[in-house]
This record gives C-alpha cells, structure tokens and sequence, in this order.
C-alpha cells in the first residue's frame, strides 16, 4: 500500500466520533461559503499546490518542512485539492499551467459548480487550446 495512503488510513482511525462530527460541521461551513462565492462565478480557478513540485523523497511528517520560509503541515499544506475534495459534489479538474522557475511542471485547478462537470471540460479544452503546456517537454 502506497504509505501516503496508510499515513490516511492510520490518521482516520485515531478519530473519535466527536471529531468526526465537528469535521462534518466544518465541511458544512465551507461549503455554505463556497456556495456563496458561486453564487457570482460559474468556475473557480487557482493553482493545484502551493509550492511548484515536491522533492521526490518528501516525507509527511517531516517537521522541517516550510512554504516561503514559513514553517507549515508536510502533510496537506501544500495541496490546494483537499477543499474541493472534502465538497465532492463540486467537479475539478486539473490542467498543466507552465513550468516553475525550477523547471518542474504546475497545474491550474478548474471547479465548477455542483454537477456542471461539463463547463470545467469546456473551460479546460479551452485553457489547454490557447496555452498547450503538455505538449512542452524541458530540455534534458
């Protein structure tokens, strides 16, 4: 088993049910918030992660970890997918959006309202159609 998966599985059954259910009310929360913001916008776009790329040896306990030298979680502070996902009603979808000033590939994140999954296909055809990054390759 992939150990991101089991660090997961592990953390998930350390949870009381109290937990559970403040999780629950938080996810609520932001979903009311979210629902708000898409009141005014068929589609969301931001960035996929907050640091360009991880090392190929990240570990998610690591306690040295940082973003712009400030000290944060290994485990999800720089994945930016994890709200739409705990939301799961909401499609998303992510589309290769350049390449750092390290050279390692981002990604632009498209959601869309619940259950128009096919204005994030059209946004993303779109997206890949005037800005073709996955057909660029860096010299090796």
């Amino acid at each position: 088993m992939d150990p991101f998966v089991r660090h997961l599985i592990l953390q998930g059954q350390q949870l009381d049910h109290v937990r559970v259910k403040k999780t629950e009310l938080v996810r609520t929360e932001m979903w009311t918030k979210l629902s708000a913001v898409f009141a005014n916008y068929d589609l969301l776009m931001c960035p996929t992660q907050a640091v360009p790329a991880l090392a190929a040896n990240h570990q998610n306990d690591d306690k040295s970890f940082t973003i712009n030298g400030k000290p944060v979680d290994a485990y999800l502070a720089w994945a930016l997918t994890y709200p739409f996902n705990l939301l799961s009603q909401l499609p998303v979808l992510t589309v290769p959006s350049g390449v750092s000033s390290s050279g390692v590939p981002t990604g632009l994140q498209i959601v869309g309202k619940p259950y128009h999954d096919e204005a994030v296909f059209s946004a993303a055809k779109t997206f890949e159609a005037v800005a073709p990054w996955a057909q660029r390759h860096p010299n090796l």
